[in-house]
Order: C-alpha cells, then sequence, then structure tokens
C-alpha cells in the first residue's frame, strides 16, 4: 500500500482527536555504549469507555540516514501505547516498551528477529511491522519485515513514514509505508493483521525513538518532524 491511499482512508473517516500541526525535534540515546535508547512521546488520546473500536495515523518526517546506513541501530515508532519506551536516563521505563504496535527502521537483529530477510553483507535497510510487548524488553516481536539497499539513501535527506494501526477490541491491523518525500519513491511498504494489542490500558499514546542496542562507540542521532497524529474510535 503506497502512503497516498493511506492518507485517502484516513481521510475518510472522522477523527476524535488530532495534532496536524508540524512537530519537531531530535533524538540522541544519552549512553555510549549500552542497551538503551532516548524516546518522545507524541499526543495523549483515551480509549473511551464502551468503544469497540479504534484507529490512529502517524505521519512523520525522518532525518537519520548516517544512523541508517552507518550503524546497526534502529529507529522505533509507535501507536497504541501506554508511555514512551525510555527514560530520560536512556534506561528502558518501567512497563517498556508499553504494548504498542508501530515500526522498526535499521537495523534490526535477525537473531532475535528471524522474520527479517538475512543481511550477511550489512548492505540493507531493514523496515518492519513490530508488535511492542508490555513490561517486557525483550517480549516484542517482528511481524513482517522488508529490506532495501542502503545506497538508496544516498543524497536522500529525510524520509517519510505513514503508520496506520486499527483494532476491534484487542485485535488489531496495522500497515505502513516509507518514501523519499521529494521524489516519492517507496523504499518500502509492510503490513500484518491479527495482531494482539499487549497494551492493557486504555491510553493510546504514540512515541518516537532511537536506539543504542549494538554498543556503538557513539550515539546516532535523528530528527524527526511530525506532520500528523490522528485518533479515532467508535
Amino acid at each position: 500500500m503506497r502512503l497516498s491511499l493511506i492518507r485517502g482512508l484516513v481521510a475518510g473517516m472522522s477523527w476524535g482527536a488530532s495534532a496536524s500541526a508540524q512537530t519537531s525535534f531530535s533524538l540522541t540515546p544519552p549512553c555510549a555504549p549500552g542497551l538503551c535508547g532516548a524516546s518522545r512521546l507524541g499526543g495523549a488520546a483515551m480509549k473511551p469507555a464502551g468503544a469497540v473500536g479504534d484507529s490512529q495515523y502517524i505521519e512523520v518526517d525522518v532525518a537519520a540516514t548516517q544512523l541508517l546506513q552507518s550503524s546497526s541501530e534502529h529507529i522505533a515508532i509507535s501507536g497504541f501505547a501506554s508511555g514512551h519506551p525510555f527514560g530520560t536516563s536512556g534506561a528502558f521505563s518501567t512497563t517498556a516498551p508499553n504494548g504498542g504496535i508501530g515500526i522498526a527502521l535499521g537495523r534490526i537483529d535477525t537473531a532475535s528477529h528471524p522474520s527479517c530477510p538475512a543481511d550477511p553483507s550489512d548492505s540493507k535497510v531493514e523496515f518492519a511491522i513490530e508488535r511492542f510487548a508490555w513490561s517486557d524488553i525483550y517480549g516484542s516481536q517482528i511481524l513482517h519485515c522488508v529490506s532495501f539497499d542502503k545506497a538508496a539513501l544516498n543524497g536522500v535527506w529525510k524520509v517519510r513514514l505513514g503508520l496506520y494501526v486499527s483494532c476491534v477490541g484487542t485485535a488489531c491491523s496495522a500497515s505502513a509505508t516509507l518514501e523519499d518525500p521529494v521524489t516519492f519513491v517507496q523504499f518500502g511498504a509492510v503490513s500484518s493483521s491479527g495482531i494482539a494489542l499487549a497494551n492493557p490500558t486504555a491510553a493510546r499514546r504514540p512515541w518516537y525513538a532511537v536506539t543504542n542496542f549494538a554498543a556503538e562507540p557513539f550515539n546516532y542521532s535523528a530528527t524527526f518532524w511530525v506532520r500528523s497524529e490522528s485518533y479515532n474510535s467508535y
């Protein structure tokens, strides 16, 4: 599914809460080396009592070409979460990664997540739908993973990501696309259905994160421009 098609689906809905004004920020893990990261929460949303289903759409531009081409780290973005995964020290928060559904982009450990294509030459960027666990930093699952050549990012300043998650009760589906916002060349598209939402709360918050999981000699940064965050329930 292309990003324009996801936007068309979103435009046809009546949104209960939205933040369309662009917000920008940069994230750099404060700890190198180590199993840590940096994260930021998006806008607040809560599933109303009695609602049967709900959905969330996130569109964001990300500048992180050095991280994606030169490191073993990744960017993660989640919807439907109760909070964000990392505290100010870079350590995991109490219930991390807080039970949402979203994406991972960058270098994904295939030993822990074998659904990603093998990349023995380290020449690919992985892009995946991820089900984030509740209060279990090793419990998240990669559900659908694709990859593209790192060289495709040569000369690309930033990428544009669209993520759409919808649930009926705790049964969910997700789709995401990644493209060049200047040329509209698509780098990847992923989707998954029948996802069991791990978040046991009514909170439906997005978060944005950058990892340092591979003991990098220094911390790689990413800059985010949040173009849209929308939430709907029925």
